[in-house]
């Protein structure tokens, strides 16, 4: 099974991508919503991997020559950049300015280098269901965090699949010690509360294990908690995700998460359906 059939997506109930001229290719880069994955399939089968190396300018007249395009649109010239840099570059997976920048690009944004971009959830669902289609790789700790950030500005308290990597750093586990009433971050490997145990007390103890002079038993009673718990929207979300129609409460916090998470569930989805317009406008140019 193909990954596009696996998403269960139906080419003949898609609006075509490309109408304006018999041959699409000729449109398809200057048209401002080309989707990166559907562009990749195409210059890999013209040109091979080789394209991903080549000089800005090299590549850019290539595509004008070799497509008869009349433009290449400053949008999809940026996400041409971006699915370079992920392909040559692990940083995306690596560094919150890269990935922020690349997240733009491929969400039909210019990427502006002088400022920060916060990236909405609607953003970073497509975005990183579109980097997935090309390479996958592990996301690091500085990008779950940049990617809970931004959930928490959105006051969103769960992250659907793919960003379910970043759901830890968002919901932020804690524990209570109910015996001393240290409340700290719950990085505990062995359970016992770090004040009761001595693990920092001595400034040369930099192995995390509890001062040796604490009895074995003590520590150990501990309650462990989340301070954002996504419970509630998860499931309101997991309900309304796939109605055409739905009520919601407005004073409800996890009605309102799940009503912003499912306009982010539809734009990814929007997202899919316009790779297999493109693919299916596109066939005679991808043979994969």
């Amino acid at each position: 099974m193909s990954s596009l059939e696996k998403w269960g997506l139906d080419p003949s109930r898609v609006s075509p991508a490309v109408r304006a001229s018999e041959e699409p290719i000729i449109r398809f880069f200057a048209w401002h919503d080309m989707h990166p994955a559907a562009a990749t399939m195409v210059l890999m089968e013209k040109f091979g991997h080789q394209w991903i190396y080549w000089e800005a300018e090299t590549l850019k007249r290539e595509i004008l020559a070799t497509f008869k395009a009349t433009s290449i649109s400053d949008h999809n010239w940026n996400k041409l950049q971006a699915v370079r840099a992920i392909f040559t570059s692990i940083s995306f997976w690596h560094e919150w300015p890269i990935f922020e920048k690349v997240i733009q690009s491929l969400n039909n944004n210019l990427p502006d280098f002088a400022m920060m971009q916060r990236c909405t959830v609607a953003q970073l669902l497509a975005g990183i269901d579109m980097v997935s289609q090309l390479r996958r790789e592990e996301y690091g700790d500085e990008i779950s965090k940049y990617v809970s950030a931004c959930a928490i500005d959105q006051g969103i308290m769960y992250l659907p699949p793919p960003l379910e990597f970043a759901q830890v750093h968002l919901s932020d586990p804690q524990y209570v010690c109910l015996d001393c009433g240290n409340v700290d971050d719950d990085d505990l490997s062995d359970g016992r509360c770090d004040f009761c145990v001595g693990r920092y007390m001595d400034q040369h103890n930099l192995n995390g294990k509890p001062a040796p002079w604490v009895p074995d038993d003590v520590g150990h009673h501990i309650e462990r908690f989340v301070k954002r718990d996504p419970a509630g929207a998860r499931k309101r979300f997991d309900e309304l995700k796939d109605k055409k129609e739905y009520d919601i409460n407005d004073e409800s916090a996890d009605d309102v998460q799940a009503a912003k998470l499912v306009v982010a569930y539809k734009y990814l989805n929007l997202r899919r359906e316009q790779l297999v317009s493109q693919l299916e406008e596109l066939k005679s140019w991808v043979s994969h």
